[in-house]
């Protein structure tokens, strides 16, 4: 049996780095998207004169990761999925823009879901989208994602894949 550390150059240990660091973005990219999803929500409602203090908030946060994360979750993880797949022979073939690579993906699919909710349903699928800073936050989770994607399945001694 090889030892776990022996594992990064192994194709075993690629198909683990490629896993846990899809996992990573994935959960990485939902917590941001719901975090801002929440906290904008919130601030339309503060804006109506509803008063909102930190216990409400973090309610509504705790409220909002667990809710959604039977529809939202999912179809981030196949929006990323796709979009790694996608950016992975480029970012061989340009490592040094790896991290810019998978983030520009990461965002361009978040995007490429809520227009195809909005072409699907008529209305947007996910609400914060229908305001610009809530359409700018969503496509930050994907950026973010893509990011920590980048940064854990970078093979180990590569130079300037992260930057």
């Amino acid at each position: 049996m090889i030892p776990f550390h022996d594992l990064s150059e192994t194709p075993e240990g690629i198909m683990l780095r490629n896993i846990v660091g899809f996992l990573c973005a994935v959960t990485g990219a939902y917590l941001f998207a719901v975090l801002t999803y929440s906290q904008l929500n919130l601030n339309r409602l503060i804006e109506l004169g509803v008063p909102i203090g930190s216990s409400q908030r973090l309610f509504a946060l705790t409220h909002d990761v667990l809710s959604m994360a039977s529809a939202y979750l999912p179809i981030l993880a196949v929006a990323l999925l796709v979009a790694f797949v996608l950016a992975a022979p480029v970012a061989r073939r340009l490592p040094r823009f790896r991290s810019v690579g998978f983030a520009f993906a990461g965002a361009v699919s978040v995007y490429a879901v809520i227009l195809l909710l909005l072409l699907l349903f008529g209305t947007h699928g996910i609400t914060v989208t229908r305001t610009l800073p809530g359409l700018i936050s969503q496509c930050m989770a994907g950026a973010l994602g893509g990011y920590i994607f980048a940064a854990l399945t970078r093979a180990p001694g590569a130079k300037g894949a992260a930057a």
